[in-house]
């Protein structure tokens, strides 16, 4: 099924990857995708660096509920998923939502609410978040205890969880009014948050927050205010690397 009234903005990343295959799984496909092009040799944040030789990881992906999403491709390109699901989509040879090109492009759209998911470390300044549309972006981390960048991370080091937040988007970093907050527990494989973990508790919370939408009938199920929490930034590889290395305590899905 087709979700008439809401569209997609994505860079081809891992975590956009999960997204379509999740939504798809799900039969919650997006009317038309915007599809963001990196004309650069170098990946952006959120794709996989292919110049770097690459190491096997052995991913064994929990089949709880936890992490019913984490399971996808992330090889995928997402033009073949949108040429396969029969989705309309324009490609855009800019990577930033804010160029003004875009801007005109997703303004002329019937669709009044947008998934983003951009590449990271693009906000979406004024021009873009004042045409009248909806930006639905999902956040890696439990708002509004952990906002910023690389959220997780730390949450794993102080709680010993991850944490996703569906929001409409604001001009405040990860300050727009939450729809939906989860908590998971650490998955089995650390190594492989980056790009299947975090990616899956993102589009698990993505569907959950599109099905509750269709229930609704709209947007009406809004958290409390999302106010105060700790602004986070870029974590430290030895912080990192001690998230990664500490063990599991066994937390159960919120």
């Amino acid at each position: 099924m087709k979700l008439k009234d809401i569209g997609m903005i994505a860079g081809d990343t891992s975590r956009s990857r999960a997204y379509l295959q999740a939504l798809a799984r799900n039969a919650l496909l997006p009317a038309w995708v915007l599809v963001l092009e990196n004309a650069s040799d170098s990946p952006l944040p959120g794709q996989i660096d292919k110049s770097r030789p690459s190491r096997e990881v052995d991913i064994t992906l929990e089949t709880d509920k936890c992490w019913s999403e984490a399971h996808f491709d992330s090889s995928q390109p997402i033009k073949v998923l949108l040429d396969e699901l029969g989705i309309s989509y324009e490609i855009s040879t800019s990577k930033d939502i804010n160029d003004p090109f875009i801007i005109e492009t997703i303004r002329q759209r019937t669709e009044s609410t947008f998934i983003y998911s951009g590449f990271g470390g693009v906000l979406l300044r004024n021009e873009v978040l004042s045409i009248g549309k909806q930006f639905l972006h999902v956040h890696g981390g439990y708002l509004p205890d952990y906002k910023g960048s690389t959220t997780n991370y730390y949450s794993l080091i102080l709680e010993n969880s991850l944490g996703a937040s569906a929001i409409f988007m604001s001009k405040e970093i990860d300050c727009g009014p939450v729809l939906l907050r989860k908590k998971f527990p650490p998955p089995a494989n650390r190594q492989a948050i980056d790009h299947i973990y975090d990616s899956g508790a993102r589009a698990k919370i993505l569907v959950e927050t599109l099905q509750n939408y269709l229930k609704c009938g709209g947007w009406d199920f809004e958290l409390p205010a999302n106010t105060g929490g700790e602004t986070y930034y870029i974590i430290h590889p030895v912080l990192k690397h001690i998230a990664i290395i500490s063990k599991n305590l066994g937390n159960q899905c919120e």
